[in-house]
């Protein structure tokens, strides 16, 4: 690890002039800085050199330290406000596949825990499980784990009376690993924030930013200006959390009382989640059903194959979405190796998810931040209007806001996200003169990239795993753009959107006049043509008729509402408007009222 990892990103920095900085590139330059170094798996047992960047030298590192080094790294990946992005773009490719441990000795842990005895005398499920179930679902134990983690490795099994089903078993040792793992990090994540920028120009950026501790005394400039200690401990936090196979089995439960298609109440999501067999799960093992499946990610299928699976990862994208913008409950890892593609027995197929260690929440103001995004940049294209949005639902700090350098470059800096990652086809003109409008194609993966480059530099609040979810889009996105060059995220975004505006459950006055601005003008009053405007790219975007989208708003009690309010409002308008043009002929004949025929809303 010292002259193959260390020694090469130490004299990197010794070398350079400067400390990474924003002028030199900063941190995310630094990362992405390649090196030879010798690769002595070349064949015929001769050595060459290889170039690698500094940040594929720290996954190596960790990769080598083991399991606890492993899950750290993959945790630092979903927080670019933590690392750099080239750093957690490299993290991301962590893989969490380990040498399995002996299957006698995962029997033993089995037979042990689902008996009652768990070393020290405790048992957990006791006497609720008949011996002889016991004694068969041990005995029908692969000979070889199916698969290896870190954490635990997973065997499939015959479950009497239940029929094939997964066994997840802890590792022997592993808890007081990972204990004496976290005290190491906690040490060195101190003795990092402890170490004080080396360079004038850093002391003078620090001076300049009139930051002071609690008691009002100037903080001292750091090298990395980071919240490591903090951050570390979320992340062992969740590792711990991890341990216990009791929250898994909850956490799956949770989740198929919202998704399963037996059982879920989610009306926009119906997948496949494995039963969990409770009286079976213990701290250290757990028993859920087998599901049979093949990944998505298969690149080898032609003809029908292809129509199945591009199914398939739109309701994996619909459910990702749901996720994020509806319920707020989130599958915190949701990577392509998690979704299967599960064939019933009638030949069709359908969508299952695995693996429930860790569930995250996206608070209500993000959800609201997200649809009120869309709908303010693709539908009004106003970057001013979106920076404002995320400080009013308070996700980025008071102190940024209030500066206002801060936030002329957070506009400047969303500007050039957008024009970036939302393209717009050339305007056109159809041939009666009237506007048609483009609908724009969204490069998730360059709108990821640049939106985890502004995390760090405006300190936006996110939630954790939130990055993964977005990982998570990316890579499903790029599946089905790989499937069908046509396809647009934005047709499945869209009526999520739709239905949080005009329902807006959280009844968040942002949510409400985000809607009011899609309609009215400058003035407050009803605008006819962005309202036709808004029916016209509703039905691009999503595919449907104009009347299509008018039946869709008003079979909500909210749209219904709103069309009540816009017609009320219209009618009085006209009125209002022929009281108004009261014409006095001056050659002394009688008033005439000038008719004016009411126009309204064209659909």
């Amino acid at each position: 690890l010292g002259g193959q990892v260390m020694a090469p990103i130490l004299t990197s920095l010794v070398q350079q002039q400067n400390w990474p900085t924003e002028e030199n590139g900063g941190w995310d330059e630094f990362w992405s800085t390649k090196s030879t170094s010798l690769n002595e798996s070349s064949n015929n047992g001769v050595s060459s050199t290889v170039s690698i960047s500094h940040a594929q030298r720290i996954v190596m590192a960790l990769e080598e330290l083991g399991p606890t080094y492993v899950k750290f790294g993959q945790a630092l990946g979903s927080r670019p406000d933590v690392v750099p992005p080239a750093l957690a773009n490299a993290l991301a490719t962590l893989q969490d596949d380990m040498t399995p441990f002996d299957s006698e000795v995962a029997k033993e842990i089995i037979t042990g825990e689902l008996m009652g005895f768990d070393g020290k005398g405790n048992g957990e499920a006791g006497k609720s499980i008949p011996l002889k179930d016991l004694e068969a679902l041990v005995s029908s134990l692969t000979e070889l784990p199916v698969a290896a983690a870190s954490i635990g490795q997973v065997y499939k099994a015959h479950l009497p009376g239940k029929g094939d089903v997964a066994v997840k078993v802890q590792r022997p040792g592993v808890r007081l690993l990972v204990e004496r793992d976290t005290e190491l990090l906690l040490t060195v994540a101190k003795f990092l924030e402890s170490i004080p920028a080396l360079t004038a120009s850093s002391q003078k950026s620090d001076d300049n930013s009139n930051s002071t501790t609690a008691t009002g005394k100037p903080t001292r400039a750091r090298l990395i200006n980071t919240q490591l200690v903090d951050a570390t401990q979320e992340f062992m936090s969740r590792i711990f959390e991890e341990l216990d196979y009791r929250n898994e089995a909850s956490n799956c439960i949770t989740f198929a009382d919202l998704y399963s298609e037996h059982n879920g109440t989610s009306k926009e999501v119906n997948v496949v989640v494995p039963k969990v067999y409770l009286p079976w799960c213990t701290e250290n093992v757990l028993v859920m059903e087998w599901i049979e499946g093949t990944k998505l990610t298969d690149t080898t299928l032609q003809g029908d194959a292809v129509k199945e699976n591009l199914a398939l990862v739109k309701v994996a994208i619909d459910s990702t979405l749901s996720q994020l913008l509806v319920t707020g409950v989130l599958h915190a890892d949701p990577h392509a190796g998690n979704l299967l593609k599960i064939r019933r027995d009638d030949g069709t197929v359908t969508l299952g998810y695995l693996d429930f260690g860790l569930l995250s929440t996206i608070p209500v103001q993000v959800r609201d931040a997200l649809i009120c995004s869309v709908a303010l940049q693709v539908f009004e294209r106003d970057v001013d209007a979106v920076s404002s949005l995320f400080g009013e639902l308070q996700l980025i700090p008071q102190h940024i806001l209030n500066d206002e350098g801060e936030r002329a470059a957070l506009a400047e800096a969303l500007h050039i996200t957008f024009e970036n990652s939302l393209l717009y086809p050339e305007h056109t003109i159809s041939a009666t003169g009237e506007d048609i409008t483009a609908i724009p194609d969204l490069k998730f993966d360059k709108l990821l990239d640049s939106l985890s480059r502004l995390v760090p530099r405006f300190q936006f609040d996110l939630p954790p795993y939130f990055i993964n979810n977005a990982r998570a889009l990316s890579t499903l996105e790029g599946i089905a753009k790989s499937l069908d060059p046509s396809f647009n995220v934005l047709t499945i975004m869209y009526p999520y959107a739709l239905n949080r505006l005009l329902q807006n459950p959280s009844q968040s006055p942002v949510v409400k006049r985000t809607l009011q601005s899609l309609i009215r003008s400058s003035n407050g009053r009803i605008d006819r043509q962005k309202i036709q405007q808004l029916l016209r790219d509703s039905a691009l975007i999503s595919g449907l008729s104009k009347r299509r989208v008018v039946w869709d708003i008003m079979k909500t009690k909210p749209g219904r509402k709103l069309s009540r309010s816009i017609v009320g409002e219209e009618l009085r308008q006209s009125l209002s408007g022929r009281r108004g043009k009261q014409i006095t002929r001056t050659d002394g004949q009688r008033q005439k009222r000038k008719s004016k025929k009411w126009y309204y809303l064209e659909l």
